[in-house]
């Protein structure tokens, strides 16, 4: 008996000498949790009282983790003296806009803040921003004052341990890991991280494909290349689809190809395969390989990445390919639910036009068909009722879902139109390829990331405007005839370069869907 009370004697005894310290570490844990975190939270779209559990659980999963960070942070009064109020005022910048005008931190922002001189960036200041920041600083100049009479703390190493222990764990559970990441203040570190990534994927080195290419079509021309998001060919009134979701589009001359198979079901995956030499044979390319863009470049064309998505590491070389690059919305993420579409891209699509290049290729990365539905048409839209009022997809209907989807499938028809409504009068040809599908409830799976035949069906068209037409007749005739044969993601690098009549050893006429 003895040697059992022996141990829990020593614990017990160990927890009355850090109660104290573990009643501060909570209380500078709701600090940061309340005041800061919690604003990741207020805008999430709910429509019960079990939506609102499963956020709170969320939450309370990212203040877990919060708590074993300040474990670590306040085991050194000096370190927690330096370090809180730096955290405290960096989370109170982010906290204070992510209420006001719902913007995050991105790696897009973060290099727009780093590229912006001091005057710029003192525009961003307000009355509002100076009195949240200095509360916010005074009440981390309290938690500083009461980590000092707390004096030093003994067991540190075991302190230490539990903390990083504790951060260890979470952060690697593949459920918790993107949750707590892109959150305040944990986003602070994840971002950076995500930008210094971004920066050493530009710089790396790869094959140039350039060595040989030639020009062949001798007048002004531009390329556009729309690359989609989720968008599946069988939600397409072009394709036959119940509903006319392409109203616009299906006024046009439109060339839709029904059965193009994409390899991989996510972004960071597909785009590499999807703008690069890759093939299922050679998938290493991806990642090898530059770009189409590079060819263009080389063959005189003047070249610009529009975007309205987030980079990424896997692609950010490619987007650093082009001549220009410009984002339309640089603090939105996947975690921000207001309004996020794609006429945001027009006004800078309108410059590019306007380059006083003869020829241009102009890629646009739309935001798409990307969940959640909502934010990615304006209320005009909104033709398909009743739609989703919940981010949790389980408090959703499968009717709401499809409605929800159906009406980005409408919005994604206007933008198209949009596009080529200013195209028209050019020498130009518009090609338009989603980067993968989106699963709507069959065999019980949602969105995408899933080896499944609604995720790895993509669709595509291409937009020929008359004068175009009139010198490539041929091109269009071939496009027609592929309508409707299988075929793959793999078309789009050597069918860009057939478009923009760039000849090269590397480009497949096979694959090609002009040819």
């Amino acid at each position: 008996m003895k040697s059992i009370k022996s141990p829990l004697n020593r614990l017990s005894g160990l927890l009355n000498i850090h109660k104290r310290y573990y009643l501060f570490v909570c209380l500078s844990t709701l600090f940061i949790a309340l005041m800061f975190t919690s604003t990741d939270f207020l805008t999430i779209p709910v429509n019960s009282f079990k939506d609102v559990c499963i956020l709170f659980m969320q939450w309370i999963v990212v203040t877990l983790s919060l708590f074993f960070a300040m474990l670590i942070l306040s085991v050194n009064r000096y370190i927690f003296l330096f370090l809180m109020p730096l955290l405290t005022l960096v989370s109170a910048v982010l906290a204070y806009f992510r209420y006001t005008i719902n913007a995050t931190l991105t790696p897009m922002l973060l290099d727009a803040a780093l590229d912006n001189d001091l005057g710029t960036s003192a525009q961003l200041v307000s009355g509002g921003l100076v009195l949240f920041l200095l509360a916010a600083l005074l009440l981390s100049a309290g938690l500083i004052y009461l980590r000092f009479k707390l004096g030093i703390v003994q067991y540190k190493p075991g302190l230490l341990l539990t903390g990083v222990a504790g951060m260890f764990f979470l952060t690697n559970v593949s459920a918790f890991q993107r949750p707590i990441s892109e959150r305040i203040p944990f986003n602070i570190y994840y971002t950076v991280s995500k930008y210094n990534e971004e920066k050493q994927s530009i710089k790396q080195q790869r094959i140039s494909l350039t060595e040989q290419s030639k020009c062949t079509d001798d007048k002004p021309l531009t390329v556009v290349f729309v690359l989609g998001e989720s968008l599946r060919p069988d939600h397409l009134g072009l394709n036959g689809y119940q509903r006319n979701t392409t109203p616009l589009l299906s006024k046009e001359d439109i060339i839709s190809f029904k059965n193009i198979h994409t390899e991989y079901t996510y972004t960071n995956r597909s785009l590499p395969h999807i703008l690069t030499r890759a093939d299922s044979l050679n998938p290493d390319r991806a990642f090898t390989e530059e770009s189409f863009v590079s060819m263009f470049n080389s063959c005189n064309y003047y070249t610009v990445w529009l975007a309205n998505q987030e980079s990424a590491k896997s692609y950010a070389y490619f987007m650093h390919e082009c001549d220009s690059l410009f984002y339309a919305n640089i603090e939105k993420s996947s975690y921000v639910f207001d309004k996020w579409v794609d006429e945001s891209l027009f006004p800078l699509f309108d410059s590019a036009l306007k380059s006083a290049a003869d020829k241009k290729l102009i890629i646009l990365h739309t935001i798409g068909s990307h969940w959640w539905y909502n934010s990615h048409y304006t209320d005009s839209f909104a033709r398909y009722q009743p739609v989703t009022k919940s981010k949790i997809i389980s408090s959703c209907t499968k009717e709401e879902m499809i409605n929800s989807y159906d009406n980005t499938v409408l919005y994604t028809d206007y933008f198209i139109h949009s596009l080529i409504g200013k195209l028209r009068n050019e020498r130009a040809i518009l090609v338009y390829l989603s980067d993968h599908g989106e699963a709507l409830g069959e065999d019980g799976i949602w969105l995408h990331a899933s080896q499944s035949p609604a995720t790895q069906q993509t669709a595509g068209m291409v937009w020929m405007s008359a004068s175009y037409k009139a010198d490539y007749p041929q091109k269009y005739e071939k496009a027609m005839q592929k309508r409707d044969k299988k075929m793959r993601t793999d078309f789009l690098f050597h069918s860009l370069l057939d478009a923009g009549g760039i000849d090269s050893q590397y480009k497949d006429y096979t694959l090609s869907i002009f040819r």
